[in-house]
């Protein structure tokens, strides 16, 4: 191993660096490969989360909107209990009449 350096050494060198030279651009070029294909992915995810907070602020009910429709409904439930309470009073007289009336 002392002396000059062999035309064999010198293939032999140049094939391990060839070597470990492509198979580092291979897998450089797969991760390339793989990162755009993520990033568009990614970019499409955005898009479609874009879409999707627009449907929602179009076709969903706002927190002003239910507030006013449970109000509503709370007010239509109250005038029915009203009415309900006043119901025993007023078939009592209605029954009353009805015997009056037939006496």
């Amino acid at each position: 191993m002392n002396g000059a350096i062999t035309w064999e050494q010198i293939t032999a060198l140049t094939v391990i660096i060839g070597a470990v030279a492509g198979a580092w651009w291979f897998l450089f070029s797969s991760n390339l490969a793989t990162r755009r294909e993520c990033q568009k992915e990614t970019q499409q995810l955005r898009q479609d989360l874009a879409a999707y907070k627009l449907e929602v602020a179009e076709r969903y009910a706002s927190v002003d909107h239910l507030k006013e429709v449970e109000n509503r409904l709370v007010n239509a439930i109250d005038k029915l209990t009203d009415k309900l309470d006043t119901m025993p009073d007023r078939l009592s007289r209605i029954i009353q009449q009805a015997i009056s009336d037939t006496d």
